[in-house]
């Protein structure tokens, strides 16, 4: 769980296993990026074709399911929606960025720690 983000980052359920398992198939057939969708397109197909409803926030936390059970291997996503990578090359490329993202997260991080410290700032 995400701290100020409870609501959001909860554990998934065993009822949500199956909603899951809808998306995960849906997306294996996603390949290339010309394919993507976006998160709100596949909570209106959700709703549309079974009549589940989904927010935004679950939506990821079901699409970080899926990636850490690789249910969809080479999983990528991008302002443009999900795909899945259509080469081994494209996921490396895709998995290289998201590293980066985090490494400028991680200094972000540390100025923080670092001006809260000079600045004598507490909990």
């Amino acid at each position: 769980m995400i701290v100020g983000f409870e609501d959001f980052t909860q554990d998934v359920k065993d009822s949500e296993i199956e909603i899951i398992n809808l998306i995960a198939r849906g997306l294996r057939e996603r390949v290339g990026g010309h394919k993507a969708i976006t998160n709100a397109s596949m909570r209106a197909l959700l709703y549309a074709n079974k009549e589940i409803m989904v927010s935004d926030a679950k939506m990821r936390k079901y699409i970080q399911y899926i990636r850490a059970y690789n249910l969809v291997p080479m999983l990528c996503a991008s302002r443009i929606g999900y795909w899945v990578a259509s080469s081994p090359e494209e996921f490396i490329k895709y998995r290289e960025g998201y590293v980066s993202r985090i490494r400028a997260m991680e200094f972000t991080k540390a100025c923080m720690f670092h001006y809260e410290i000079k600045n004598n700032v507490t909990n």
